[in-house]
């Protein structure tokens, strides 16, 4: 069987409303997929209802953004999360309040570069919406500034342009608790080699159970470096495409990982769920 971990909606970054993605999931042939969005579960109630009916198995998960002191930003996946409890959702305001803060900030230097952007596009009323670089990146392609989503980032977002802006610091100890809290697995997602120099050590110290090894785009050597890392930290490893479905990007299904590969996160997961029981 072959699945997915990495998936987004139109809830946070996707392209796709929930319903859609399950669709697509059921249409790739994939056995198992988790809906991972940024800093919000707002999907997954409507990913458990659209499910209904799909010979599927869905892991509910959540992607929190954390950026320490120094360095990137890195990311923190949750699988088999509840996404009712109070710790992991104060956490997700808590980071939607900082990007709300990167936001404006980054509209600011745009303006100063002569781009105008529509800030009522950017924050809408429901403040638990997603916040992110990508809403503006959409509005700078829908505008015209820039023909594509990459050359937004390229251009005016990314790191080292001009309207690049970091998020203030949050710490990825307390997005890792807050997975843990909500009873889910904790994994360093798409890891860069010096990302995971950095972080593994720490973040393993810490609790981190697993880290994202199989994903498009890696060479043999990046994923047999990681996976070794993984190992010798005690650590799981999983895959996911980080599918967003946007213009350009190969079809959900094109990626995908079997349950043999990461059969450690499908036995702590087991295990989870057994004493929780």
């Amino acid at each position: 069987m072959t699945g997915d971990l990495h998936i987004h909606t139109n809830v946070s970054d996707g392209t796709f409303p929930p319903c859609e993605v399950v669709q697509k999931v059921s249409d790739a042939g994939l056995g198992f997929f988790a809906v991972t969005d940024h800093n919000t579960v707002g999907a997954l109630a409507q990913i458990d209802q659209a499910i209904s009916g799909f010979r599927l198995q869905f892991i509910r998960g959540v992607e929190l953004s954390a950026q320490p002191e120094e360095g990137h930003e890195l990311h923190l996946l949750g699988y088999g999360i509840n996404p009712t409890c109070h710790e992991l959702l104060d956490v997700c305001r808590r980071i939607h309040c900082l990007k709300r803060e990167q936001l404006r900030e980054i509209v600011h230097r745009l303006s100063e570069a002569g781009v105008d952007v529509d800030v009522r596009h950017v924050f809408v009323d429901d403040e638990d919406a997603y916040v992110g670089r990508p809403v503006v990146a959409r509005l700078l392609v829908r505008d015209g500034v820039v023909s594509s989503f990459g050359q937004a980032f390229g251009r005016y977002l990314g790191r080292d342009a001009p309207a690049f802006v970091q998020m203030r610091p949050f710490s990825p100890e307390v997005c890792l608790e807050a997975i843990h809290k909500a009873g889910g697995l904790a994994v360093l997602a798409h890891p860069s080699i010096e990302l995971l120099d950095r972080w593994v050590a720490p973040l393993a110290q810490t609790g981190l159970d697993g880290v994202e090894s199989y994903r498009p785009a890696l060479s043999g050597n990046e994923e047999l470096y990681i996976e070794k890392a993984a190992e010798h930290f005690g650590l799981f490893v999983t895959g996911g495409s980080d599918w967003h479905g946007r213009e350009g990007e190969s079809p959900l299904g094109a990626f995908s990982v079997g349950d043999v590969q990461i059969n450690g996160f499908f036995a702590a997961l087991a295990s989870r769920d057994s004493n929780s029981a």
